[in-house]
């Protein structure tokens, strides 16, 4: 993935946010990373879906696919 790409939810989406990515463009942000107070690195994903950040994790990635081929 790239930050600044466009990308939709695949055919085979198979996650409980389905219904809400669906036939929706998303604009990759990048990684979103936080630091908890244990210590723990926490590193998600960033999306812009309809005027609205959404953080996911790397298994919802899978399901994505690139707007335009090349």
């Amino acid at each position: 993935m790239r930050v600044g790409e466009l990308y939709i939810l695949s055919r085979r989406g198979q996650h409980l946010t389905f219904n809400e990515w669906k036939g929706k463009v998303a604009l990759y942000l990048g990684e979103s990373v936080w630091n908890r107070s244990d210590g723990v690195v926490i590193i998600n994903h960033a999306f812009m879906v309809n005027g609205e950040r959404r953080i996911t994790d790397r298994s919802f990635l899978k399901m994505m696919e690139p707007l335009t081929s090349s």
